[in-house]
C-alpha cells in the first residue's frame, strides 16, 4: 500500500496492507530484513527526517504505529479516529 525510502537510501519500508505487517527491504541484496507486525490493515507511511521513528497508519484499527527503526520494532500505539490512511509528518 504505501513505501518510504529511509534516508540514506538503504532500506525500503512497504506497508503490505490487509498483511497487517510492514516489511524492511536491504536496496542493495533486495532482502527482506525484517517483518514488522502493525495495526490491521496498514496503509500509509511515514518517516522522521533522523530515520529513528517509522509511523504506519492502520485503517481499520483505527491507529498509528511507531515504530523504532534501529529495532524494528512497534514502541506505542496511538489511536487516530476513524479510517487513518495516510501519515504527514512536519519537524521543526
Amino acid at each position: 500500500m504505501g513505501v518510504v525510502v529511509s534516508n540514506d537510501g538503504a532500506k525500503i519500508y512497504v506497508a503490505n496492507g490487509r498483511a497487517n505487517n510492514i516489511s524492511v527491504i536491504d536496496v542493495r541484496t533486495d532482502a527482506v530484513l525484517a517483518t514488522i507486525p502493525v495495526g490491521t490493515r496498514v496503509w500509509g507511511l511515514g518517516l522522521t527526517r533522523d530515520g529513528k521513528k517509522l509511523y504506519a497508519a492502520n485503517g481499520i484499527s483505527n491507529d498509528v504505529s511507531v515504530i523504532d527503526t534501529a529495532t524494528n520494532s512497534v514502541v506505542a500505539t496511538v489511536r487516530a479516529g476513524e479510517g487513518p490512511w495516510g501519515v504527514a509528518i512536519v519537524e521543526f
